[in-house]
């Protein structure tokens, strides 16, 4: 089971990377597509490296580099971007942090973070509030369009630092 369940993130996440982005890419500004299907929710985060780390190009000094790589580590556990309803008893499942940046090699133009996130709750139906404490860290970041889809079910709602939470 859990093997199926990390080839279907895997798709999910090489299927959102390939594809072409519907927003341009605005500093400050990202998109989350979140998923609840059954009794596991997924997600799909862009935003530019820029509003994350103040750059978006390789680290160009050991400051730089140590704000990429404590980035990197702290996007181990999903709590770090999102956090959920205690009721809901999610665990998480996976994590995939993917960027350019992340992996050395120099882009052309804008650096963004794509982030999959996986967790399988045990009370789903207490998703009903999400709550987004990376922006208490990332100064940067203004603003996360989200797009939700469960069960038939969809909404969309654009939320700002200043008010970090998405209620269905």
């Amino acid at each position: 089971m859990q093997s199926k369940l990390i080839r279907s993130f895997t798709v999910m996440l090489v299927i959102g990377t390939s594809l072409p982005t519907l927003a341009q890419h605005a500093h400050g500004k990202g998109t989350l597509q979140l998923s609840l299907h059954s009794d596991v929710l997924q997600g799909q985060w862009t935003m530019p490296m820029e509003a994350l780390l103040g750059f978006e190009q390789l680290p160009k000094n050991t400051a730089q580099t140590e704000a990429m790589n404590k980035l990197q580590k702290s996007l181990e556990n999903a709590s770090y971007f999102i956090e959920l309803p205690s009721d809901a008893k999610c665990q998480q499942l996976e994590v995939l942090a993917e960027s350019d940046m992340f992996k050395g090699i120099k882009g052309k133009g804008h650096g963004d973070l794509q982030y999959g996130f996986k967790f399988k709750c045990a009370n789903p139906k207490a998703l009903t509030k999400f709550d987004f404490p990376f922006f208490k860290f990332h100064l940067k970041s203004h603003q996360l369009k989200i797009e939700w889809v469960s069960q038939g079910v969809q909404k969309s709602a654009t939320i700002r630092s200043s008010k970090p939470t998405f209620s269905l």
